[in-house]
């Protein structure tokens, strides 16, 4: 179609659209730029000018006078008239020296000669990260113009002057919809439109004059100085990520253990150090010194960033990586977004299960309160005395030994996020969001185990079992924002109350114990894990000869465990089972009549633990010197946060009277139900006693770690050529333990590590070409224990239900790092990399597995100093899209392979053998493809994630092997389809489609292995 045919349709549409007889469109501007927060008076009528430029004011005929001011001051003021209702005005205003010039065009709509012609022009970019969205096609509604994105996501339109709605079609973020974008005479009118692959809708940002600054998490890889992988969060969408956990496991080299924890380059999650807007945070799972990543609600998170070689301005812990996690900014316009879906779980949904009864408010994770130990029994076991009678009866409630059958419902969840401009004032733009969360899933975990012990030169089962567990998690999250935003600085505070529930319900039977005899244990847990957060962050900007950008952060949490009443007990049957070599526990224990077992006396115990922890930081960038050539800039900072906990234990059991002379009466013989057997009617018939002398003083202990670093990191940049950094951080860490007293040695153990150390780092990017560049990194970093790890105490891991000690002689382990890693940039979405890394370690910290001796062979594990180690590996990451008429492709993924060595050292610390490092994998890779449909939105992503093998733990004993975890493969698959014009998505989602099993092996046997499951889950999504 002719230009002026399409300007001549444009402008007829306006005509007939356009029924505003009486409008005065006003744009001021300073030196050529859109000038903002402006004041327009017309005839006593007051309206701010916004971002873009433009404000707009219905008027009759007649004199119209105008007043311009900017926060309280005078700017301006001037005339205009209109003899009809039917003129329009559009008036432009150019200050300059701080005079107001205007000039006036009064118009009829329809009755001009010739369209006055303006422009529009601008970029897509993402909601997220502010990057590029190429090939996406720009559309004017009512006309037939359109146009594509360029690959700097540009387009540009010339049109009459009016008010137009822009749509937009792309095959990965959908179709989106933007309403009344003014055009003006003369005016080239900037429009910045942010889309979301999350379905987020669209943000707009109308702006007068726009400038591009790409910044896709490819460009944050692309332009860091470290080695470094980033996720958008429109990419939670495409993969179907619910949380920041399931995102990682695509980044290159690294995998997810247990669904929470980041295992970087082979190093469990113990070498990572996770931290939210820049700030440590303490766990919520008090087991574990490091965030589990599955607390984090995909719909808070901005984006991720994974550093894996380390630089001054980030702690020195981080020798695997450090992962950032950055908050979504409250947006300036309305948002909404309401998420659910349900989830069928093979194996789970629709079983039935024995679990602990629930009642109340339980559902919703609240159930502490009425399993709180109370005084009584408190007392009875700080004092390790023992009570019969009524004392016993009521020392603790006997219901709560009360079990039921339960069908397992689906998985289900439901979140909601909110966010707008509460004010724009003379300080500045103030927004808010807030966000939601809600989600209740089962899974039962059926895995056959053994144990092994050696028989001359042969190896036998002493333990084959199977264990059922059957867990509960509910969770329960919501956060809050609130920004300031002014021309300079930006104010924001976030606050998150995040709560987990387990209800964890666990069942072995099978042949256990020294004895090899009939056993079923049962134990049952409610845990109530809660993380609170108030942190307030800022960046201030300083437009001075020395440009400074000023980033601060003040940061309370508090992360707590309540695990009220945790019941473990015991059935066997005397008889002795012979070992027959095969693995057949249901087989060898059928027909076992099993009674209770009074010698392991069926115990209770109470667990709380409180951390508590300030966090604060101020960093700097400045830029020291510059030209066209060359530039000299220097990073620095000062950080520091001190820890608290407060751990409480106490175990009370129930044994059998001296009168009883340890033989359970006879009518109890074949009894599985513990509230049949331990109640109010056998306590007071004098057959139970409740006894405090179980409980551990080492297991209650209070800690604190005080931690203060500071760094300076210049660096020298030969622009398109060289970049060098370097850096030096100073990190003081004091961290120390006390124990109660033993009641009757009064004996308390302590344990404290005290370390200060500097720790240099060199950072090298070479520019080969402007598509390729070659990065060299050279870092110190050191491995500390933490309070778990240190507190001579058992406890039970909530992840996998295994039983720890800690070990108070733990020292930290320094380690060596040298990265090498090449780029090639086909655009800003599409790369290949390359890399190369190597790690060496002085006194590695690993962790090993031994047994407790006794009816049940229970497994511990402890985490001890080994030898030195070294890791080493090659990484290779890509990303490429192709295009058709009618469908988008994408094919992305990376592999790494991986060897790592470790000193095996005698008792008298002599290098005996070497072996690979504990939990590293030969092999990480993972693929994702991705197709979309162009015209229909609809999207279809295939992913693969390999883990090769690893070793799982240490064996303590030197006639047997250690643990080795399979390699194993998963495959997931997605889908999204966009309903009623992009408003609403409907997902669905298959988790480890070939239903992958994990095994564990010892001696060429299998010790554990278990099915997890296939998951089909579907959800939608809507927009308001």
């Amino acid at each position: 179609m002719k230009p002026t045919r399409v300007l001549l349709t444009a402008a007829s549409t306006l005509f007939v659209s356009q029924v505003m007889a009486g409008e005065a469109v006003f744009y001021i501007t300073e030196d050529g730029t859109s000038m903002a927060d402006v004041a327009v008076t017309v005839n006593g009528q007051k309206q701010l000018v916004g971002k873009s430029g433009f404000v707009t004011f219905d008027i009759d005929s007649g004199t119209h006078k105008v007043e311009l001011s900017q926060y309280g001051e005078w700017v301006g003021d001037f005339e205009f008239a209109t003899q009809t209702n039917a003129e329009n005005a559009e008036v432009q205003v150019e200050v300059l020296g701080g005079e107001a010039l205007e000039e006036v065009l009064v118009y009829t709509p329809g009755q001009e000669e010739a369209p006055a012609l303006g422009q529009i022009s601008g970029y897509l970019e993402s909601d997220e990260t502010g990057g590029a969205v190429t090939g996406a096609r720009i559309s004017i509604a009512g006309t037939e113009q359109a146009v594509m994105t360029d690959e700097e996501g540009f387009f540009a339109f010339e049109l009459p002057r009016g008010e137009y709605d822009i749509a937009i079609a792309h095959p990965n973020y959908g179709k989106r919809d933007v309403s009344g974008v003014r055009v003006m005479s003369n005016v080239n009118t900037g429009v910045n439109l942010t889309l979301s692959m999350s379905g987020d809708g669209v943000i707009e940002e109308v702006v007068a004059i726009g400038s591009y600054i790409p910044n896709t998490v490819t460009a944050q890889q692309r332009d860091s100085s470290a080695v470094l992988d980033a996720i958008g969060s429109e990419q939670f969408s495409r993969f179907g990520d619910s949380n920041a956990a399931s995102a990682l496991k695509r980044v290159s080299g690294v995998k997810i253990a247990d669904g929470k924890y980041a295992v970087v380059r082979g190093l469990n999650e113990r070498y990572t150090t996770v931290s939210f807007n820049g700030a440590n945070i303490p766990s919520p799972d008090p087991s574990r010194r490091v965030v589990p990543l599955d607390i984090f609600p995909s719909g808070i998170i901005s984006s991720i960033s994974v550093q894996k070689s380390a630089s001054a301005d980030r702690p020195a812990s981080a020798t695997g990586a450090s992962i950032d996690i950055i908050s979504k900014e409250a947006p300036e316009e309305f948002e909404g977004k309401l998420s659910a879906s349900i989830e069928y779980a093979d194996g789970t949904t629709g079983e039935s299960a024995r679990v602990q009864k629930t009642e109340g408010m339980e559902f919703l994770g609240f159930g502490s309160s009425d399993r709180d130990i109370s005084g009584s029994a408190k007392g009875i076991a700080s004092s390790r005395d023992t009570v019969s009678g009524n004392q016993a009866i009521n020392a603790m409630d006997l219901g709560q030994f009360g079990t039921e059958e339960q069908t397992l419902l689906p998985n289900t969840s439901i979140e909601i996020t909110l966010g707008d401009m509460l004010a724009e004032t003379d300080y500045g733009i103030w927004t808010y969001q807030v966000t939601g969360k809600y989600s209740n899933k089962w899974n039962v975990e059926e895995s056959d185990r053994a144990q092994v012990e050696p028989v001359g030169s042969n190896v036998i089962e002493a333990d084959e079992y199977v264990q059922t567990r059957v867990v509960n998690d509910i969770d329960l999250n919501a956060g809050l924002s609130f920004t300031l935003r002014t021309d300079n600085h930006t104010i924001t505070s976030n606050s998150l109350v995040l709560r987990q529930t387990q209800s964890d319900n666990t069942e072995t039977l099978g042949v256990r114990g020294e004895n090899r005899n009939a056993t079923m244990t049962r134990e049952y847990a409610w845990r109530e894990r809660q993380f609170l957060m108030q942190q307030f962050v800022g960046d201030y900007y300083i437009d001075s000869e020395y440009e400074t950008d000023i980033k601060w952060g003040v940061t309370y949490a508090e992360a707590s465990q309540n695990s009220p009443d945790t019941q473990k007990y015991n059935f066997n049957n005397p008889d002795v089972i012979t070992t027959d070599n095969a693995f057949n526990p249901e087989a060898s224990v059928q027909g076992k009549v099993l009674t209770l077992d009074v010698e392991t006396s069926p115990q209770r115990q109470f667990d709380e633990l409180t951390d508590e922890s300030l966090d604060l930081y101020v960093s700097g960038n400045t830029s020291i010197w510059s030209n066209d050539d060359y530039g000299v800039k220097a990073k620095y900072g000062i950080s520091t946060f001190s820890r608290e906990r407060d751990a409480e234990s106490y175990i009370l059991q129930y044994e059998l009277t001296d009168a009883f002379d340890d033989n359970l009466p006879a009518r109890y013989t074949g009894v599985t139900d513990i509230s049949r057997v331990i109640n109010a009617e056998s306590i007071s018939q004098g057959i139970f006693e409740v006894d405090g002398d179980a409980t551990n003083n080492e297991a209650s202990y209070t800690g604190t770690w005080d931690y203060t670093a500071f760094y300076i990191q210049p660096s020298f940049e030969w622009y398109d050529v060289l970049n060098v950094e370097l850096g030096l951080r100073s990190e003081s860490s004091d961290l120390s333990i006390e124990t109660d007293a033993d009641p009757d040695t009064g004996e308390i153990v302590r344990a404290k590590l005290d370390e200060s150390e500097m720790y240099p780092s060199l950072n090298m990017t070479y520019f080969a070409t402007e598509e390729a560049q070659l990065r060299f990194a050279f870092y110190q970093t050191v491995n500390r224990p933490d309070f778990r790890e240190v507190a001579p105490a058992q406890f039970n891991d909530p992840v996998s239900g295994d039983l720890y000690e800690g070990n108070p002689n733990l020292i930290s382990s320094d380690v060596t790092n040298i990265d090498l890693r090449g780029e090639y940039y086909f655009s800003e979405d599409e790369s290949v990399t390359l890399a190369v890394f190597r790690k060496d370690f002085t006194d590695t910290i690993e962790r090993t597995v031994g047994r407790i001796a006794g009816s049940a062979n229970t497994p511990l594990f402890r985490y001890e100093n080994a030898g030195d180690g070294n890791v080493q590996g090659v990484e290779v990451g890509f990303s490429k899209a192709y295009e058709t008429d009618s469908l988008h492709y994408k094919v992305s993924g990376n592999f790494s392979f991986i060897d790592s060595e470790v000193d095996e050292l005698n008792d008298s610390g002599i290098v005996t053998s070497s072996r690979q490092l504990q939990g590293q994998a030969d092999i990480l890779s993972n693929l994702q493809v991705a197709v979309d449909e162009l015209d229909s939105g609809r999207e279809y992503t295939l992913i693969v994630n390999y883990t090769g093998e690893s070793l799982d733990s240490l064996s303590v004993n030197n006639q047997l092997d250690d643990q080795y975890r399979d390699a194993r493969a998963v495959v997931d698959f997605n889908f999204k389809q966009p309903l009623l014009d992009d408003q609403m998505d409907l997902k669905a989602q298959i988790s480890n489609l070939t239903d992958s099993e994990v095994v564990i092996t010892q001696n060429g046997r299998e010790v554990r292995s278990y099915k997890p499951g296939t998951k089909v889950k579907v959800g939608v999504s809507y927009l308001f």
